[in-house]
């Protein structure tokens, strides 16, 4: 009761906060339009433009709520969110759009455009604020369920780490249970924004009991992974006497991909394994990265004389770093980058992980610090070797090395940024990030894209 309580006033302030930022950026978005002076000069009264706004926001606001944009949903970086809301917001606009030709009403297409775009980055900004709020310290004690993981193996680690991507659900994993006594103590690593932070394994079977007296435990999730099913049952006959809820984590994403649903028939579960995307994804896909290529190929084509002058001044050696990179089915291609090093360094030693290191270049270290050093690589994307979101392309001499569960990274386009790009791990070599990449490939979708982009341009902002 008290968590569906939480959950619903949580809810109406993401709701409320929605309705005031759609509000706002259609108003702004109308003296935008004024401001410039651009098309036809349509001019709205006050109150037109005021009962428009409100009128159209609360039309958004019920597109989001049918696409579950308020759901407390678990995805990595709160990915599942931001392409939920991206949806809505463009489910919502097409419905206003669909009402205003319907209805003969005169309306601008700047400001449409203007509203459309203004609200994207300005909603998409406030839930990644909030998802920063909720994941700290200060706020992870109100209204938390604070829980124990039974299992250290790989779906119990993969729990806790999508449990600390998903402030939204309130559930707070304390530590580990495991029954190897040489373990205890030892600690187990989050990762993505917080690659510090770590919680203990805490003891075997026979210390649940006293974990939740002195930790005031609400409730045990076991994962099924390493036990049988003999196993299973004694765990939870002898859980039961502890009186906190019981939550068995089933093992399927060893036998088939996250793109599963769960159904129920009867009183038997069923998962569904889902295709992946059709052809008709792919081909969007590469619409996209030629139109959005195209636009900023001629914003890179202004900056290479600037750019070009203060690298050479800088340092000498030529404007561009190409190297051969591999992408797609193992086909080796060359990338192109603004040069960041002095020329002297070998091109293919492992890339620097601290702006400090010595072979950056003074210029460089801000190219990087802006990943302005990564717009050359529109022409990869232009030329086909690579798309906008994917797997960032790797050595050839590190792909030699790969084991079977790196492998999956070259069934897709290499990107320019993805969710590694967005991580705390991003320093970390891109091979020993595997999660971020095989939730993209088991996740892709047009929504998923637009989410990183969008998040790209935040981050890109910021400075790395």
């Amino acid at each position: 009761m008290k968590d569906d309580i939480i959950h619903y006033l949580l809810t109406i302030v993401y709701m409320v906060t929605d309705y005031i930022i759609i509000n706002a950026t259609i108003v702004s978005a109308y003296f935008i339009y004024r401001f410039l002076s651009i098309g036809k000069e349509v001019v709205y009264s006050v109150y037109e433009l005021s009962m428009g706004s409100m009128i159209a926001s609360g039309i958004i606001v019920l597109s989001l709520m049918t696409v579950q944009a308020y759901d407390k949903e678990s995805s990595l970086l709160n990915m599942k969110e931001i392409e939920h809301v991206i949806k809505g917001l463009t489910l919502g606009f097409l419905i206003v759009g669909m009402g205003l030709v319907l209805g003969r009403l005169l309306i601008s297409r700047y400001v449409f455009v203007f509203s459309y775009t203004l609200t994207i980055f300005s909603v998409t900004a406030v839930r990644m604020s909030y998802f920063h709020i909720l994941s700290n310290n200060p706020f992870k004690k109100w209204f938390q369920k604070r829980i124990l993981i039974y299992g250290v193996d790989s779906l119990g680690i993969n729990l806790y780490r999508a449990l600390v991507n998903s402030p939204k659900m309130r559930i707070q994993p304390v530590g580990f249970i495991d029954n190897t006594l040489d373990r205890v103590g030892q600690k187990v690593h989050e990762s993505g924004f917080h690659t510090s932070n770590a919680i203990e394994i805490l003891g075997q079977l026979e210390d649940i009991p006293q974990l939740i007296q002195a930790l005031k435990i609400d409730a045990i999730y076991v994962s099924a992974q390493c036990f049988s099913s003999q196993a299973l049952k004694c765990i939870f006959d002898q859980l039961r006497a502890t009186a906190v809820q019981i939550v068995l984590i089933p093992d399927y994403q060893s036998l088939m991909s996250s793109r599963a649903q769960m159904h129920q028939i009867d009183d038997i579960p069923v998962i569904v394994n889902l295709t992946n995307p059709g052809q008709s994804y792919l081909w969007i896909k590469r619409l996209i990265d030629l139109l959005i290529g195209m636009c900023l190929a001629l914003f890179v084509i202004v900056l290479i004389p600037l750019f070009g002058l203060l690298i050479k001044w800088d340092s000498k050696g030529p404007i561009f770093f190409c190297q051969k990179r591999v992408g797609k089915d193992r086909q080796a291609f060359t990338i192109y980058k603004f040069r960041t090093m002095h020329s002297q360094n070998n091109p293919y030693k492992i890339k620097p992980e601290d702006a400090k290191d010595e072979r950056i270049t003074t210029i460089g270290r801000w190219l990087r610090k802006t990943s302005l050093d990564e717009l050359p690589q529109i022409f990869n994307v232009i030329k086909g070797d690579m798309s906008l979101v994917g797997p960032r392309p790797e050595m050839p001499f590190i792909v030699d090395t790969y084991q079977r569960e790196h492998m999956e990274r070259l069934s897709v386009k290499p990107g320019i940024t993805g969710l590694w790009q967005l991580a705390g791990d991003r320093n970390k070599p891109i091979h020993k990030n595997m999660m971020y990449d095989r939730y993209y490939i088991q996740n892709m979708s047009f929504f998923l894209d637009i989410a990183i982009l969008v998040n790209t341009c935040f981050y890109a902002f910021k400075g790395r």
